[in-house]
């Protein structure tokens, strides 16, 4: 089993304690396994034996299950932050995540982890340690240990914008061959960046979309690339932060039920999300947003696509 990328993601962080809710004894174990090195890990086969546990025990984070015989993960999960507000959650599932999406909506949660098949320990390892510590912006935090980043750059104008995404779109090309939808995904991203994320003092956005734009200063966007073994993957932040949990969530429901069809609203969320093998959303209000997109090189950890929205 490979450890390397939880290990050297939690250094200093031994101390935290993990609660993993599952019914499956084979998923605690392999969890156990692989987090006992670096985590004080508890397991429960059940919820109620989880609300038991908590009512003695404190935990930094509780990993549980979906659906379980008895209290279901998501109701679960609500309970605990009704008691301890401060608990941080995740929930995993071995079926399609879009279909637990307007439920993530209810219960306010915001990361599901797919149960794939092999397990993805090293993305798993990356995002726990993440919520833990808080420090979940950055690229290079998502690679393997000898990933590189391999170009920075800064848009300061829809020029730029232009530009950054025709070179990305070429040398992922060519590096690594055809690359489906990256242009169209980067398109998206970038777009929202630059015309959605400054707003004027009335709260409306500044800029009229597609129009010609010099950024300010404290607009400019931020975006790079890089590579490991597995994968690539892309990062853009903007530093406005006006991005929230709660309308990804809305934005992200609605296209994934077909009623946000004709919507302008969510759609670059919602295309990247489609299109990617991995889109990671980080936000720090009012700070800045990072939007992480990653493909990987083969089909092995493809599968259902994971939700990963991390607000601090």
């Amino acid at each position: 089993m490979r450890k390397s990328a939880s290990t050297r993601a939690n250094r200093g962080t031994a101390m935290h304690r993990i609660l993993v809710v599952d019914d499956e004894q084979a998923i605690r174990t392999m969890l156990q396994d692989f987090f006992e090195d670096t985590y004080a890990i508890t397991t429960a086969a059940s919820g109620a034996e989880a609300l038991a546990l908590l009512d003695r025990e404190d935990f930094d984070m509780v990993i549980s299950d979906i659906n379980m015989p008895g209290l279901k993960g998501p109701e679960l999960l609500w309970m605990i932050k009704e008691r301890k507000p401060g608990i941080k959650t995740m929930l995993m599932t071995a079926y399609n995540v879009d279909d637990y999406i307007r439920m993530a909506k209810e219960y306010n949660i915001s990361n599901i982890i797919p149960k794939t098949v092999p397990f993805n320990y090293d993305e798993v390892g990356a995002l726990v340690d993440g919520i833990l510590t808080e420090r979940v912006f950055g690229l290079e935090r998502y690679l393997l240990p000898e990933g590189v980043v391999e170009n920075e750059y800064r848009i300061t104008s829809s020029d730029d914008g232009t530009r950054v995404r025709e070179e990305l779109a070429s040398i992922i090309t060519e590096k690594f061959g055809s690359v489906t939808d990256i242009k169209l995904i980067m398109d998206e991203i970038i777009t929202n960046a630059i015309y959605h994320a400054p707003v004027g003092k009335d709260g409306a956005p500044k800029y009229r979309e597609y129009a010609p734009v010099r950024l300010e200063e404290s607009e400019h966007v931020f975006v790079k690339w890089g590579h490991d073994a597995e994968k690539y993957g892309i990062s853009i932040v903007d530093n406005q932060g006006r991005l929230s949990m709660e309308t990804v969530l809305y934005k992200i429901d609605r296209h994934t039920r077909g009623e946000g069809m004709l919507d302008d609203s969510g759609r670059g969320i919602h295309m990247s999300r489609l299109f990617a093998d991995r889109m990671i959303i980080n936000i720090k209000a009012g700070v800045k947003t990072e939007v992480i997109i990653m493909n990987y090189f083969s089909h092995t950890y493809r599968g259902y696509r994971p939700l990963y929205i991390n607000e601090l």
